[in-house]
């Protein structure tokens, strides 16, 4: 089972990207829009990977963020609701704003999304109405740590790395403790 893969992107496009190991071994995945916007081609990055194996296919899905992997295995749980489908509402919906929706039981923010009916959007919000989905704060402290680090002129896959190290809770420790790791 394939957890992770850590690679220079070697394709990209808005939802795949080809990523090469520095064993050779080159990977496609498929990823969600908000994923592949905080990448560039020729870049190192890791993703976590969400490996759909079926009698005619294998295909691998990635992520950055742990929170949008368990938005997208929680999805494709749900009947009539396959791994497309969810990538596509990884790629319109932020974890936020899909967590929203799902405790106010809002259909019209899920039938927005290409692929999803009436039918389909109360399908998931009364199959995952209760689910947790664990938004920490903590991934928005590290968004904000990450940009201000990027803003300083470190490199993204450095700081990425890093943080992941960080034992700190709010914005300032996390660049703080991330300045004296990338010094």
């Amino acid at each position: 089972m394939i957890v992770a893969i850590e690679g220079i992107v070697s394709k990209k496009e808005p939802t795949f990207v080809v990523l090469k190991t520095s064993s050779g071994v080159s990977y496609g995945v498929y990823v969600s829009l908000f994923c592949s916007g905080n990448f560039e081609k020729d870049q190192k990055i890791e993703l976590s990977i969400t490996q759909i194996i079926k009698e005619d296919s294998h295909k691998l899905y990635g992520f950055l963020d742990t929170n949008e992997q368990r938005m997208f295995e929680l999805l494709i749980k749900i009947s009539g609701i396959g791994a497309t489908t969810a990538m596509a509402l990884c790629s319109s919906l932020d974890t936020n704003t899909f967590y929203t929706a799902l405790q106010s039981g809002d259909e019209s923010v899920f039938k927005k999304v290409p692929g999803i009916g009436p039918k389909s959007a109360k399908r998931i919000i009364a199959e995952l109405s209760d689910a947790k989905i664990n938004i920490e704060n903590s991934n928005q402290d590290h968004a904000q740590a990450l940009a201000a680090l990027l803003s300083l002129g470190f490199k993204q896959e450095n700081i990425l790395k890093v943080l992941r190290t960080c034992e700190s809770q709010n914005t300032s420790e996390l660049i703080k403790e991330a300045l004296k790791k990338l010094a």
